[in-house]
């Protein structure tokens, strides 16, 4: 792989802009259609945390609806929301909740994390009502659930964003995120997707670790050997890396996900897909 295709070296956290105002959407399909909706939305919270020199508090909304022919089994909606902490040591997560509801069954999950870097977790259904053994306390500690995850990878991965490992802890799986580089690559416009340009195609692998339900441990061994491709795009008038499409397996085979529209302070950055309805809120720095 020749190294000119690659990030050059990484710039520091402290060397990334404050995060701003920010609404991403994306779709996500399946045997032939679309099957999922998913919106992510992100706020500065200074006036809880810090001042304009210190470390920035974030709030992050994400949201997933089933859609299509989707909902005819699935029926899946889930809501979450987090606070995060950006300062010198990168991003780091303060409380996680997510509730979703759908087809199978309905769960919650809330995590704090302290000091220590322990998160301290609540679930609905507990783990002993869920087919599956609480993860070992230890190995919760200084990980981060996968959406800050994949904000650490976009705000403040520097011009390495597909480099190195995460640790990850989503309230009832510990696992952990092997990122690796591939190369550039032009995207072709489509009708799926809002961008068409030069991204970086990168590879990430999971390794379970434990708190998998008992009647799919067997076969989660099989996620190292799975890989997920995805391309993120550079945009470096506003500091950040923008995930815009994603390849994966899942129970009805292939899935693709395409970014569907984008906007930086209620200014739009990618155009909404032709036939999508979406007004991102105007900008609340003001």
């Amino acid at each position: 792989m020749p190294t000119s295709l690659l990030p050059a070296a990484p710039a520091a956290a402290s060397d990334q802009p404050a995060p701003r105002q920010a609404d991403v959407k994306f779709g996500v399909y399946a045997l032939g259609g679309q099957v999922f909706d998913v919106d992510l939305s992100l706020r500065p919270d200074t006036g809880r945390l810090g001042n304009a020199a210190g470390p920035h508090r974030l709030s992050v909304s994400s949201a997933m609806r089933s859609t299509g022919a989707a909902n005819v089994f699935l029926r899946f909606q889930m809501q979450a929301d987090l606070d995060l902490r950006l300062g010198q040591d990168g991003l780091k997560p303060l409380r996680y909740a997510s509730e979703s509801d759908g087809s199978f069954n309905r769960r919650s999950i809330t995590m704090v994390w302290g000091p220590d870097g322990l998160p301290r977790t609540e679930l609905l259904p507990p783990a002993d009502q869920d087919d599956r053994d609480p993860v070992p306390v230890d190995l919760t500690r200084n990980t981060l659930d996968p959406t800050t995850a994949i904000l650490a990878r976009s705000l403040v991965a520097g011009d390495q964003p597909c480099q190195g490992s995460d640790p990850i802890f989503d309230g009832r799986r510990r696992y952990n995120l092997h990122y690796s580089p591939v190369r550039w690559e032009a995207l072709p416009a489509y009708r799926r997707s809002a961008y068409s340009g030069d991204a970086l195609k990168c590879t990430v692998k999971v390794e379970p670790i434990a708190g998998y339900a008992r009647k799919y441990m067997e076969n989660t061994r099989k996620l190292e050997n799975e890989v997920t491709e995805f391309w993120l795009a550079r945009l470096p008038a506003e500091g950040i890396w923008l995930p815009v499409r994603l390849r994966s397996q899942w129970m009805l085979g292939e899935v693709d996900g395409f970014i569907s529209a984008a906007a930086l302070d209620g200014r739009t950055l990618l155009r909404p897909i032709e036939g999508l309805a979406w007004n991102p809120p105007e900008s609340s720095s003001n």
